[in-house]
């Protein structure tokens, strides 16, 4: 036995001299993958799946930071499960090491308290095909590698400060992404797609002191220290893993698990890898007194859960609108089971940390924990009326903000504006008792506070006022069984100067409370809220037609969905009624949405208000669209061919439903609108026009036709190389004549209402390519009239089959 254990080991001392793995270096293993680190504290080798993937460069296992200088080690030790680095200034840090099959975990625990910084890294690696620049992987010639922030203390990206330092020292600079929302820069991903590779860098910085750091344009914000154990940098840990492409979701889910990182389920599957993530659901703006009907509706177009846009009467203590729900969290989880017996899911939309001025966190004691931008100092003591307000010069002014709030003792005062005074500042047309306070006299050895605000005239919280809104809201959640809610402008957190951290903290605070499965989202991801993200859903369509809300916004952010091991949302449209500026939604309308929703297999947020579904004359169509769509991407019965296709946002769609497995698929031809302006013929001339026609397809074809003016047009009549066509009828101003494929016709007002059917005389098709086409009408009235005209050809229909 003595023999073959000598034997072994001078078998490895042969190897080692052979030019592998030298007698000083470290080898660390998952199942997948090793890595070799050197005794200056470098990477030596990374390999996946026994391929080298590390890149040229030297990159240091840790590197740390002081005064906006990174200090990179020398020499590295291992000793039992630690890794002991000296830094290039004489620093010490000690790393902990684990080895499992999902990850090698790294934990810094020992830092000393003169480094600001600590960053994993940074580190570069070869592949870089697919690069999810948040949740920090990179994909590449069949092989995965990535780096996890096992704690939110541990965040994404390089520290501001240290940005420069960093780029100058390793010689790279990532690829900024542009989103909806935000342009998230290269410096501030987990992993960077670089000239040469794939870039990991993920930090952790000292939270446990006051500083004065840069939020928006105030250069020197108050930034109170993080108390407990997120405030050091020690605990800062993350996890380095390998495999295959293909199991790189899989193994994120395996770590999350082993190293107690949050794992959403839904319906038993881990919400990641689970298609209930990407449902699509009903925005609205019921009540208890209406939820009836929006449950109806939600059925018809089968939608699982039922979403309000802003049910909350304060934000921060979050009370609910009475005319909502008037016996609050009690008549909210009525509701909610009331949609629970049907399937039917409820969530609710939140501006996470925006406080709202009629809070009581506001009024009529305004909260000690209101975010503050700083100190202002008084010239001299203040009465209870004064409303100019003699203060030393401040650097606090420089961002121009919406509320101009002010605090001092239990008074918030509002000021009008500023007038420089040399080394001092006035304040003139101040509010005194502002938002509902008491205006008092105070002394001036009383500081007085700059308050942030933001501009949907709200306050903030400070760090510890916004764990009392995350526990609310958690409360919320149990009490009422509502389980879904998005976390909209959780950006706002980071105005408290702990920018990724302090979204995360916020999240993930809440997330811990909640009893129950939850869907949830924000309108922006970082690396520590992937984990509990259900999805995220960016474009909002207030301002403008479907069609062209933000379309290559939502696009782009299919293809960042895709590198980042992502569920995919399309964003929120919106069924709207007809008004100054738009048209009703139309079913073209729709479908062109259902058809990219399709094409991306992607979910998507309906908004259809109340009124809406009161006065729109077609919704139950619409509404019906909606449900043969999402059945059938929830199927997943189109074909990889197909949804190419239907991705395309220059190509129409219309879906026919034949029975529950069976279903035609027609292109379709949209026109141009043609514009007859009646005002405009000559002395004697008929109204009409002469148009040429373009399409495709030939055949019947459809028509949307729209009178715009006071006046009136009868017996519109359309001329065609392939026949005449007739409709006896009257049409007045913001009415429709709707002719579909099947040869029917009605007059409808503005919203699709049906006013009158028509019986079309005569029949008329289209040839395919250019055609001479006349349109002609009476007008009748004083006032003429524009009439509008959009025509729709479809062709052959591909057949759809659910298996």
């Amino acid at each position: 036995m003595k023999h073959w254990v000598c034997r072994g080991r001078w078998l490895l001392l042969g190897l080692l001299l052979a030019g592998g793995l030298q007698a000083q270096d470290k080898l660390l293993k998952t199942r997948d993958a090793q890595i070799t680190l050197n005794e200056q504290g470098y990477y030596a080798s990374i390999q996946v799946n026994q391929q080298e993937i590390l890149q040229g460069k030297q990159y240091p296992v840790v590197s740390v930071g002081t005064d906006g200088k990174m200090i990179l080690p020398t020499s590295m030790k291992a000793s039992g499960n630690q890794l002991k680095l000296t830094m290039a200034d004489g620093g010490k840090i000690t790393l902990r090491y684990k080895e499992s099959d999902a990850c090698i975990r790294l934990e810094a625990v020992s830092v000393p308290q003169q480094y600001d910084v600590l960053v994993f890294g940074p580190v570069g690696v070869k592949i870089d095909d697919v690069v999810g620049e948040v949740v920090g992987v990179a994909q590449g010639d069949g092989l995965a590698f990535g780096m996890q922030a096992l704690n939110i203390k541990t965040t994404a990206g390089i520290p501001d400060g240290y940005v420069e330092s960093i780029a100058e020292q390793f010689n790279y600079t990532g690829e900024p992404t542009s989103l909806s929302v935000s342009t998230l820069l290269g410096y501030k991903q987990a992993a960077t797609k670089t000239t040469d590779g794939t870039v990991f860098q993920l930090a952790a910085r000292r939270r446990d002191r006051e500083e004065f750091r840069q939020v928006q344009q105030i250069k020197q914000s108050w930034t109170l220290p993080v108390e407990g154990e997120d405030g050091p940098i020690k605990g800062a840990a993350v996890g380095l893993f390998g495999c295959k492409q293909a199991d790189a979701l899989e193994r994120i889910g395996e770590i999350e698990v082993a190293e107690g990182l949050p794992h959403p389920m839904l319906n038993g599957e881990w919400a990641k890898m689970s298609r209930e993530s990407m449902k699509s659901y009903l925005i609205s703006d019921f009540t208890e007194k209406n939820f009836d009907q929006t449950l109806a509706k939600a059925q018809i177009a089968g939608f699982d859960y039922v979403y309000h846009e802003g049910p909350f009467l304060d934000w921060g203590h979050f009370n609910w609108n009475p005319n909502f729900a008037a016996e609050g969290d009690a008549g909210v989880k009525k509701m909610v089971d009331k949609a629970k017996a049907l399937g039917i899911g409820v969530g609710v939309h939140t501006l996470s940390n925006f406080t709202t001025t009629n809070d009581a966190y506001v009024t009529p004691v305004p909260s000690k924990h209101l975010l503050k931008q700083g100190k202002l100092t008084l010239v001299s003591p203040i009465n209870s009326e004064q409303t100019d307000i003699l203060i030393q010069k401040s650097e606090l002014f420089a961002m121009p903000l919406t509320l101009n709030a002010l605090q001092i003792e239990d008074e918030l005062i509002s000021f009008g504006s500023v007038e420089d005074k040399g080394g001092q500042m006035l304040l003139k047309g101040c509010k005194r008792g502002a938002w509902g306070t008491t205006a008092a006299a105070h002394d001036v050895k009383q500081p007085l506070y700059k308050l942030w605000d933001y501009p949907y005239k709200t306050l903030f919280p400070d760090l510890t006022l916004q764990d009392a809104f995350s526990d609310r809201l958690a409360e919320i959640m149990n009490k009422t069984g509502i389980c879904q809610i998005s976390f909209d402008g959780l950006e706002g957190c980071s105005y408290t100067g702990q920018d990724e951290y302090a979204m995360s903290r916020f999240v993930t605070r809440f997330f811990n409370q909640v009893n129950h499965p939850l869907r949830n989202d924000a309108s922006r991801l970082s690396h520590n809220t992937w984990h509990i993200h259900t999805y995220t859903n960016w474009g909002e369509p207030w301002g403008e037609a479907m069609r062209t809300g933000q379309v290559e916004s939502r696009i782009k952010n299919q293809a960042f969905y895709q590198r980042n091991l992502f569920p995919r949302m399309l964003g929120w449209f919106l069924i709207r009624l007809a008004d100054r500026r738009q048209e009703c939604t139309s079913l073209e309308d729709l479908e062109w949405a259902m058809s990219e929703a399709a094409g991306f297999d992607a979910g998507y947020g309906m908004t259809i208000r109340s009124n809406t579904f009161r006065r729109h004359g077609q919704i139950d169509r619409l509404l019906q669209a909606i449900h043969d769509w999402d059945y059938l991407r929830e199927q997943q019965a189109f074909t990889e061919e197909q949804k190419a296709r239907l991705r395309d946002p220059l190509t129409e769609w219309h879906l026919e439903k034949l029975d529950e497995k069976n279903f035609n698929l027609y292109p379709l031809y949209i026109s141009k609108h043609f514009t007859c302006n009646l005002g405009e013929m000559q002395p004697g001339q008929p109204g009409g026009s002469d148009w040429s026609w373009t399409t495709p397809y030939e055949g019947p074809f459809a028509i949307r036709l729209k009178v715009d003016g006071d006046g009136t047009i009868k017996d519109p009549k359309f001329t065609t190389p392939n026949g005449v066509i007739k409709f006896p009828c009257e049409i007045s101003d913001r009415q429709y004549l709707l002719y579909t494929f099947d040869g029917k016709a009605v007059v409808t007002d503005k919203n699709y209402n049906v006013i009158e059917e028509v019986q079309p005389e005569g029949v008329s098709h289209i040839p395919s390519g250019s055609s001479a086409v006349s349109f002609s009408c009476e007008s009748l009235g004083e006032d003429p009239v524009d009439v509008i005209i959009r025509y729709i050809t479809k062709g052959t229909p591909e057949k759809i089959t659910v298996q």
